[in-house]
């Protein structure tokens, strides 16, 4: 006896399998793929904040686009021993606020450091970033908070 709703279910299985497929391996931002780290992260270079604000936005887009392993290397030496990449991505992966990246704003605080602001994209909120620089680049400060809301 021939169970035509059983080849029907295997056959929407298929087709839900394959869309799996090509959303996880194909339809990822440039450069994210499963299981590899991809290439380092460019450092904005300069003394100067629009510098540290490259640094900041730069963090946050790949965050935005789950590439935990390049926001994870935009970190200083101290916040990457401090928060480890799987409890980083970890952490990462239980959400994150969207910041309207465009309309960040910084300014040099001290020697080799710097306050990015960045504004929420549907919310009145904001965020206050550190950013340190460390030979002759600009890193993140993340000591403590959420990796989307860091702070010294």
């Amino acid at each position: 006896m021939q169970r035509p709703w059983l080849l029907a279910a295997i056959g929407v299985l298929v087709v839900a399998v394959l869309a799996l497929v090509v959303a996880v391996f194909i339809l990822r931002p440039p450069g994210v793929r499963p299981g590899r780290p991809g290439p380092p992260p460019v450092q904005p270079q300069g003394e100067n904040a629009d510098a540290a604000r490259e640094a900041v936005v730069a963090y946050m887009k790949h965050l935005q686009e789950g590439d935990y392993g390049a926001a994870h290397r935009l970190l200083t030496e101290e916040s990457r021993k401090r928060h480890p990449l799987d409890e980083f991505k970890r952490q990462a992966q239980q959400g994150i606020a969207f910041y309207d990246l465009a309309s960040a704003s910084a300014r040099l605080t001290a020697r080799g450091r710097a306050e990015v602001t960045l504004h929420q994209e549907e919310d009145p909120a904001s965020v206050t970033i550190i950013a340190a620089r460390r030979g002759g680049n600009w890193f993140v400060v993340y000591l403590h908070g959420r990796p989307g809301s860091p702070y010294p």
